[in-house]
């Protein structure tokens, strides 16, 4: 079809264009050219290949639902997305020599077990929110793009859910205010990845709000006195309003020793900020709370 502009306000469009017909899917079409909003599940694959129509060009609303094994090929088409949320699929990568409309428009992104190597190399202008949960294991194709980032300048909170702990070096996002980060528990929470995390940390002096979960390992003492006490007495967050640490344990005992640990520094903590709590919960996890 190309860039035929089908007419959508009529029923049937799937048959007089793709040779199939399905009456809920006109509605949706149709629905979708009015409020410029569409969401395609798995069972809706019919209106994938609309995608270098004039409905994907339009709309402003995209959610994706896809098989792990589907390849997504409509970015080129998307010349107007603002929020944009894919879950699992894989995502077409193009030449950087190719401008991607979205990466002007988009101003919010949900990427869920599915691929991201398509955003390396590339400057998201508008992208104020981007989420991540549960990427798939990418290793192989971002060796591929070793040194390269998304250039997220805009970006003023970020969420890095369930991904490993290498995902941030693939990301600029020097201008994040609210960070939600969690660690997979299968993971080892060791030195290496809190050197890791904390050299990320260190970039981000506009944070104001930090949210963390990780299991627990060796490098949770560190993560806890860096957040706590070095970073504020190195004024390493200019901004910073709230930092918040959460823990899981397996054994009671590692539980009760990190819980101990951390009221016995208490008072070099507070000493940075207004308000301080470490509780204890029943469910194996250890919570800390800090505001200014």
């Amino acid at each position: 079809m190309g860039d035929i502009a089908v007419d959508y306000t009529s029923t049937d469009c799937l048959i007089r264009h793709l040779g199939i017909s399905i009456k809920e899917c006109d509605a949706t079409v149709v629905r979708a050219m009015v409020t410029r909003r569409l969401a395609i599940g798995f069972p809706d694959t019919p209106l994938f290949p609309l995608h270098s129509t004039v409905l994907f060009r339009q709309l402003q609303h995209l959610e994706l639902s896809c098989d792990s094994k589907h390849r997504i090929l409509i970015l080129p088409y998307l010349e107007q997305i603002e929020r944009l949320k894919i879950s699992s699929g894989s995502i077409s990568e193009y030449s950087l020599n190719i401008d991607l409309p979205l990466t002007h428009t988009l101003q919010w992104l949900e990427l869920s077990f599915s691929t991201s190597p398509w955003m390396l190399g590339r400057t998201f202008k508008a992208l104020r929110e981007f989420k991540v949960f549960g990427l798939p294991d990418e290793s192989e194709n971002h060796s591929r793009h070793e040194g390269s980032q998304a250039d997220l300048p805009a970006c003023t909170t970020l969420e890095l859910m369930d991904c490993s702990i290498e995902y941030h070096h693939f990301l600029s996002c020097s201008n994040v205010q609210v960070l939600r980060w969690s660690q997979r528990s299968f993971q080892t929470f060791d030195s290496a990845a809190f050197n890791s995390l904390h050299d990320f940390l260190c970039k981000l002096s506009c944070l104001q709000n930090l949210d963390i979960f990780v299991p627990w390992g060796l490098g949770i003492d560190s993560l806890i006195d860096f957040v706590f006490c070095g970073a504020p007495e190195h004024a390493v967050w200019r901004e910073i309003r709230s930092v918040g640490v959460k823990t899981k344990f397996g054994l009671s005992s590692e539980l009760s020793h990190l819980f101990d640990q951390t009221v016995e520094h208490q008072p070099r903590y507070e000493k940075w900020w207004k308000s301080f709590t470490v509780t204890k919960e029943h469910d194996s996890r250890v919570i800390i709370n800090a505001f200014m």
